[in-house]
């Protein structure tokens, strides 16, 4: 286990790479403006991952980075030929940002100024950026401590797996990824993990600490780049809306902090980092759909490229990301029917034209959210009960807050202010509808008790607070740096009136503004949301999964068990993560691995395979050779689902089981009762 920091600066430097540059090459092939560039890149090079690991199976490719260069280069040269094809058919060549200037509700700067202006903006842009990046890079270092620990959670034995699985079969593919429970391919959103298994065969860094260096790079870089570039599309260039942005990404407990420590759930938290900048992409688009310009065809094609890596980094983003269009795209299609209906010549055909397409648009709507959801609508068995009162949620959606923690007085403040500028100003006042939709979803999820509407409504998010807390979280991060500029005008203002100069005055009041945003946020929300994930993260004797003991075991079980050998062992007492560190397959490799017949009876009777031949037919049909024992704590004690395995217990006095390696109070059995 890596104990320094500095040791994965290398795996820290090849996930930003990757994270980043697929999709920085595309933007730069589509001659997008430098804004739009930066802050959809790690959209687009989502789907470049995920798409060119599917097919490279297909093409006889494994998963390496020549494979992403190759999949890089493909989505330029479409690029290339979608600028060519639009320029052939007389679509005029224009910046994403000037035909947008007068939208409903898009605010831009265009391109007007001079080179110089235009670099200090988008430097002034990165350097939010980076400022962010230091805030929240700091609070996942707190959280994970070191580079090598581990959460110790449920979903993370099968998320690590997962990788290691990854690494084995030399595939990164979404379509094979579930295959890790052994019961053959299946469909998994793997792109997280696929980033990870990348990660750790170019560096040679392990597993876990591939996983710490891809979430730092994606909590600490891609979450603000689209952060401050979706604030950016909303409400203008202005400094303190880019700075105002910056501070508030890290200024939520929900995200980023959640989604690395409940779970854990790091393909969600993957997903919601790319909800804005795809957020962002639709708004300029639904801005441009009157014009027939070579812009609007260009970020239709990104938006073509970016919804694969929505889809299959996580396919909620994409639910969230509809939820947070439809008011916008509500809004167009009113703009595009009302002067049809109101003109003169407006027949009855054209009227039923127009109806249709909205009843055709709802359709598709309709088809996308049940399509998306990872369980059927009637099923209530995976769902999440809700923990409070629908009136205390609405309190929490006010306060800014989830969980039953304590209020986030510094964000609820801008967030009500720049809602109610957005209602006075009458300007994107659909972003507002967006977060409103967002805030009942999350309602109906922590504060609603179960039912057919409820499921259909968040079972999307597996009616899960959690989840949908994070997207509420996300969504408030433009809403509250329009609240900074909001609050910080109102006090310019105020030292206007004490006849201090204006240029002062704002500086000033910006400054005030945002340190007290950070100060207030970083002290009353976020350090106890760090304090609360970073007690996931341990690998030592007392761990609630794996134990310095069972890992000490486990690593050297590859110089014991032979290929192709299985190892059989209880999932909750960490023998699961036997695969992730050794590469020797387990039988259970998550605690809620699908269960067989033959897996049952080892299940409950392997201790009996001396004198039950049905064990015995079991354990050949299932090549399983080994055993792995551990007298430490079991996860989650009391959970009748640890209980489940009777016959992994006692095979130390069991006849028929030869101890052949022990450290502490793990133990690995070689199984000689059915030679």
């Amino acid at each position: 286990m890596d104990s320094s920091w500095i040791s994965v600066v290398p795996a820290v430097i090849v996930a930003s790479c990757l994270l980043i540059l697929p999709g920085l090459a595309v933007l730069a092939a589509a001659r997008t403006e430098i804004r739009t560039a930066v802050g959809l890149s790690g959209a687009v090079s989502a789907s470049i991952l995920a798409v060119s690991a599917v097919v490279a199976p297909f093409l006889g490719l494994g998963w390496n980075p020549l494979t992403v260069i190759i999949g890089t280069l493909i989505a330029v040269l479409l690029t290339v030929l979608v600028r060519f094809v639009l320029g052939r058919l007389g679509w005029p060549a224009t910046d994403d940002a000037a035909a947008a200037r007068h939208s409903a509700g898009v605010r831009s700067a265009g391109s007007s100024g001079s080179r110089r202006s235009i670099a200090v903006r988008e430097a002034t842009g990165l350097a939010a950026v980076a400022l962010a990046a230091g805030f929240i890079g700091w609070r996942l270092i707190q959280v994970f401590q070191l580079p090598g620990l581990i959460s110790q959670t449920a979903d993370n034995i099968f998320h690590l797996n997962v990788v290691r699985y990854m690494q084995e079969i030399d595939s990164g593919s979404a379509l094979t990824a579930g295959g890790v429970q052994g019961a053959g391919a299946g469909f998994y959103p793997g792109v997280w993990h696929s980033v990870v298994a990348l990660v750790a065969d170019t560096t040679g860094v392990g597993i876990p600490e591939s996983a710490n260096s891809v979430n730092i790079v994606i909590g600490a870089i891609l979450w603000p780049l689209g952060a401050v570039f979706c604030a950016r599309v909303l409400f203008g260039n202005r400094p303190l809306i880019m700075f105002g942005a910056a501070v508030a990404s890290s200024a939520f407990s929900a995200y980023p902090y959640l989604l690395v420590d409940w779970g854990v759930i790091y393909p969600n938290f993957y997903a919601m980092s790319l909800v804005l900048p795809a957020a962002a992409l639709g708004a300029l688009i639904l801005g441009q759909a009157k014009s027939r310009t070579a812009g609007v065809g260009l970020l239709l094609w990104l938006a073509l490229l970016a919804c694969p890596g929505l889809a299959l980094t996580h396919p909620n983003s994409l639910l969230t990301l509809m939820v947070v269009l439809l008011p916008l795209a509500l809004t167009a299609y009113t703009c595009w029917v009302g002067p049809g209906l109101r003109g003169a010549g407006a027949s009855g055909r054209t009227r039923i034209g127009y109806a249709l397409a909205g009843i055709a648009g709802l359709g598709v709507f309709s088809a996308a959210w049940v399509a998306l959801r990872p369980l059927p609508v009637s099923d209530f068995a995976n769902t999440w009960q809700p923990y409070e009162t629908s009136a205390q949620a609405v309190g929490e959606v006010l306060l800014t807050t989830h969980g039953n923690l304590d209020a986030a007085y510094a964000t609820a403040i801008l967030v009500v202010a720049a809602a109610a500028a957005l209602l006075r100003e009458k300007t994107v006042r659909w972003y507002l509808a967006s977060y409103l939709l967002a805030a009942l979803l999350f309602v109906f999820a922590a504060g609603v008790e179960n039912s057919p509407l409820r499921t259909f409504l968040t079972g999307g998010w597996y009616d899960d607070q959690n989840r949908l807390a994070a997207a509420l979280a996300v969504l408030a991060v433009p809403l509250a740096a329009k609240g900074a500029a909001v609050v910080a005008d109102f006090l310019a203002r105020g030292l206007r009136r004490m006849r201090i100069p204006a240029r002062a005055g704002t500086a000033v009041a910006a400054v005030v503004v945002l340190a007290a945003l950070f100060l207030i946020s970083q002290d009353a929300t976020v350090r106890p949301a760090v304090q609360q994930a970073a007690k996931r993260y341990s690998l030592d004797p007392e761990s609630d999964i794996m134990s310095t003991n069972e890992l000490a075991l486990f690593e050297e079980i590859d110089d014991i068990v032979p290929e192709g050998a299985t190892v059989a062992g209880n999932p909750w007492d960490g023998s699961a993560w036997v695969y992730m560190v050794s590469g020797r397959t387990v039988l259970f490799p998550h605690v809620q691995t699908t269960m067989t017949p033959e897996r049952e009876i080892i299940a409950s009777s392997l201790n009996t395979a001396a004198s039950n031949p049905e064990v015995c037919e079991a354990v050949e049909e299932l090549d399983v050779e080994y055993a792995v024992t551990s007298g430490e704590l079991i996860y989650l004690p009391g959970n009748p689902q640890n209980e489940m395995y009777p016959g992994l217990t006692g095979l130390d006095t069991a006849p028929g089981f030869e101890k052949v390696a022990e450290v502490g109070a793990a133990s690995l059995f070689r199984i000689t009762a059915c030679d």
